[in-house]
This record gives C-alpha cells, structure tokens and sequence, in this order.
C-alpha cells in the first residue's frame, strides 16, 4: 500500500469510528441483530445480551441509548442468574484470582465489615465464580473501579443480579455517576477516577531548564491511542524537537505496525520508540519531558494524565475527547487541543510549558493516591453508617501502579488473616505490595 493511501485508510477507519452518524447507524443495526432474535438457550441469550452492551457502548445519542438500556432490561428479566455460566464469560475460567484487587479493610466483627476493592468490570465474572458470595458479601464492602465508559458490559449487568449485596462503585467518567445506577440499583457512586491513585511520591520534578524531551507520548500501541494523528502532527512541529513514545504491543498490533503508519506520514525518523520501558525508564521520560501528550477519543480513566501531572509536565489531551480524566486538564495542568493545526498547537506547548504548574496545582487540589484514599474512607464510612453497621477502623492507603498496590508496604502482612478468609469462599487476591 502506498504512503497516500495508507494515510487515506487510516484516517477514515478514524473518521468513521468516531463520527456520530456512524456510530449511531451501527448501534442500531447491531439493536436490530440482537432482538430479531429469539434465543432459548441460557449461552445464545447471553450472547444477545453481550450484543446490545456493544450497541449501547457505540451508541452516541442519548435518546438511542436509553431504548437501548430498555431492550437490555428486557432481556435480563429473561434470564435466569442460575444458569448464568460465568466460565464461559472468562479467558481464564480455571483462576479464581482477582489480579486487580485489593483488600483495604479486614472483617472486623458482624456490624462492621471488611473492604475489598477491585478494578475492572471481568474481575466481578471471577468473582461470581466464588464458593459462597452471599457470605463474602456479608462480610466484606465491595468497591468496583470501572474500567472504560460507558460501562454497560455482561459483567455489570449480571454480576448485581448475582451479588447479594449493594456496591460501592467508582467512576471512568462523570457519566458513570448516572448510568451505572441506571444499570442497577444496587450500584452506589463515589466519584473517584482510576487516575486518582497516581502516586506523588514516584515523581521527582526537575527544572524546566533540565528537561530534555520535547513533546511526550505513553499509550500502549492500541487503536484507540490514535498513533496516526500523533504522527500526522509531527510533520509539522520543528525537526530539532526530540520527541519519545512510551508504550507496548496489543493483539494485533506492535512496535512494526507503529512504525508503518509512521513512515505513511514520512516521520519514522523523527521520534524514539522505547517498548516495554522500566517503571524508573517511565518516570525519568515523563518528569524529564516539555509537554505530554493523549490523543485518545474514548477510553475509560486515563492515569498516564495524572503521571504526567505529578512529574510536573503539562499534559495535553484533545477538546472533545471522553475521557474522565480530562477534568483534571485544567489553565494550570495543561492544554485542550482542537483537531485543526495539531502540531502548530503543539509547538506553541511546547514553547509556552515553563509557564505551567501542573504539580502544584494536583498538590493544591488534593489529587493523589493519599489523598483519595482520605476521601474513599469518608465515603466508605458514611455508606457503612447509612446501612446502620459500625466504623471504628479506617481503611488502609492504596496507590495504583499499574494495578492496585498498597501505600504502604507493611500493609500486606497486616492483611494476611482477610487474604486467608477470603481465599476461604474459594477467591485469592492479588496484591503486589511495591
């Protein structure tokens, strides 16, 4: 494929996976797939379910979505949470693992419960999969931390039908805060990004004057991080720029697929792709950078917004994105970018990114692993309190990285006894402790 119809290609999947129009027509073609049929058997009607979840992640009108949400309903009171075969619905049936969890609090006593905390919406399938969830559930608080948005997946729609409790539930975006309860009642919404459990303390901020990268990109090599665009900005932003890629391989796509779209815009030679870089490799790339960059239309929270705020670097995401952690793109963190003129916009960054404070401001605002940890144990206490159950012991500080991890270290040994009684209901949790 030539260099001008390979930029043609990509920049049209771009367009149409994005526009509104087309995204809304797919909705409801895949609406009409789904309820044309009349599925009897328990693994067809999940997979009609699973359907119109997808329908209503694309769907970008909301009077679509909300006949959407119908269609799922009705769907849902078909099927019985018996016959819900949770092993099929897992790329690892035989684990019981949550590899993205954590135990934040110990069973106490039978008026005041313990808190697990897991990310990730499949986490909850492995969870359905426990030996006796209706006495987890009586002992410990579940939070969820969601991964993407919107959130309407099998998981959230099933495991609450499941689940004998309520649960506590974190948000990707501001829009989780009403579709979640939309998706089931038993959802209860604290309003706490992934993105909020960046730890400060990884970062040392240098001088302006120190830094030595330009303009600075993390984002696995996903389709969705949207290299193209990065690379069609890069064609015009000064050849002296040095400009790094932080990332790693997704199915489908690797270090080569990159540098094929790069060499479509004729700027193979113009950055330095680092693949599967250390944690201190990261970190010395983001507090050492000018500017970062996120261009990204749909994704859930985002951390590398906030890593990039706690190294002290402005962060850049575009104007229109829907992504939650755009809230935190503020005059004094970073830049809204529009389509047009990217990379004159990001050469004006670039020029103008010693008069940011992005670190002061995340300090100033309370955005941090430590501080939400504050804010999540106020939350956790006032629902523990709102269900008439006790609180005389606060939960433990956890960070993210790139999983949920403890702020302290010693805190995985003071939880052997929760790990032992969870591992008890035929669930292990694992939790990487630095």
């Amino acid at each position: 494929m030539s260099p001008l119809l390979h930029r043609l290609w990509m920049e049209s999947e771009d367009f149409l996976r994005y526009n509104p129009v087309v995204r809304n027509t797919l909705a409801r073609y895949k609406v009409a797939r789904a309820i044309r049929q009349s599925p009897n058997l328990i693994g067809a009607r999940i997979r009609q379910l699973d359907e119109l979840c997808s329908a209503a992640r694309i769907a970008s009108d909301e009077p679509l979505l909300r006949k959407i949400e119908r269609h799922i309903e009705q769907r849902i009171g078909q099927i019985s949470v018996g016959d819900i075969p949770w092993e099929t619905l897992l790329p690892d049936p035989t684990s019981r693992r949550l590899t993205k969890g954590i135990i934040l609090k110990p069973y106490i006593s039978t008026r005041e419960k313990g808190i697990l905390y897991v990310s990730f919406e499949n986490q909850m399938g492995r969870m359905a999969l426990s030996e006796n969830l209706e006495r987890l559930s009586e002992r410990y608080t579940l939070v969820l931390a969601p991964s993407w948005c919107p959130p309407h997946s099998i998981y959230t729609y099933l495991f609450p039908q499941l689940y004998p409790d309520n649960i506590v539930c974190c948000i990707s975006n501001t829009k989780d805060l009403t579709l979640f309860p939309r998706i089931n009642s038993k959802y209860r919404m604290v309003p706490l990004y992934a993105s909020n459990w960046v730890d400060a303390k990884e970062f040392a901020p240098i001088p302006h004057a120190e830094k030595t990268i330009d303009i600075f990109m993390l984002a696995n090599f996903a389709k969705y991080k949207r290299h193209h665009a990065f690379f069609r900005a890069l064609r015009d932003v000064p050849g002296h720029f040095r400009i790094v890629l932080n990332g790693q391989s997704e199915p489908g796509r690797s270090r080569d697929t990159l540098l094929r779209e790069a060499t479509a815009y004729g700027v193979q030679d113009r950055f330095e792709l680092q693949e599967n870089v250390s944690d201190e490799q990261l970190h010395h790339n983001l507090t050492h950078s000018k500017v970062s960059v996120i261009l990204s239309m749909r994704e859930g929270s985002c951390v590398a917004v906030v890593e990039s705020i706690m190294a002290n670097t402005p962060v850049a995401m575009l104007h229109d994105a829907e992504i939650g952690s755009k809230e935190f793109v503020t005059p004094q963190s970073g830049r809204l970018l529009r389509h047009e003129n990217l990379g004159r916009q990001l050469t004006e960054f670039v020029a103008t990114s010693h008069t940011y404070e992005p670190r002061a401001w995340a300090e100033a605002e309370g955005i941090g692993c430590f501080e939400s940890s504050i804010t999540l144990n106020a939350a956790l206490r006032e629902y523990a309190h709102a269900q008439g159950q006790l609180w005389t012991q606060d939960i433990v500080p956890m960070r993210w990285r790139p999983n949920p991890q403890y702020y302290d270290p010693n805190d995985a040994s003071r939880m052997a006894d929760a790990h032992a009684d969870i591992a008890s209901y035929g669930l292990a949790v694992w939790t990487k402790t630095a």
